[in-house]
């Protein structure tokens, strides 16, 4: 009987840890980023550097068809336009990308065309935003999702953002 209890107490341990670690892990689901998106360039202070049309380098499929699905919005009442970039190389374009981990070989060499064009960059990667040249990420915590910005970099994007916004974001890396 004993031993059953143990059984017991330990799968229900596993089934808690196992559950607590998924509603960590998940991603956050693209439609969702691609509102979030918008909404953060919105709460650029340099948001008219964005131009009259706002138009937005995207490194994966994926996101290109869900931002044009959300091609009605507009951002400060201006159309936004999402184009599908085909290497760092047209970065050079745009002053908002969206990297997808298509390009993780490439984050070197997509950070530094950032900050030369002063391109603010949106990344499907935590680990790129955390300890690389990406800006912003969505991830979920306790099961909600939350921006995470890297002020740093999007001080080096040519991007600044409020106080009031930043104390909703979970704030990573270097702040000088």
């Amino acid at each position: 009987m004993n031993q059953a209890l143990k059984f017991r107490a330990v799968l229900i341990v596993m089934v808690f840890w196992s559950t607590c670690f998924t509603s960590f892990a998940q991603e956050v689901p693209l439609s969702l980023q691609a509102k979030l998106m918008l909404k953060v360039m919105s709460m650029d202070r340099n948001f008219e550097r964005f131009g009259d049309t706002v138009k937005i380098g995207v490194s994966s499929d994926a996101m290109l068809s869900e931002l044009a699905s959300q091609s009605e919005l507009q951002i400060k009442e201006k159309p936004f336009v999402a184009v599908k970039m085909d290497s760092p190389e047209d970065i050079e374009e745009y002053k908002i990308v969206y990297i997808d981990r298509n390009w993780q070989e490439d984050y070197g060499l997509v950070a530094r065309k950032a900050e030369e064009n002063k391109a603010l960059i949106f990344a499907a990667d935590e680990n790129y935003v955390t300890t690389g040249g990406g800006s912003i990420c969505f991830k979920t915590f306790d099961a909600k999702p939350k921006i995470v910005i890297n002020l740093q970099n999007v001080k080096k994007q040519g991007s600044d953002f409020p106080a009031n916004f930043l104390k909703i974001t979970t704030v990573v890396g270097l702040i000088e």
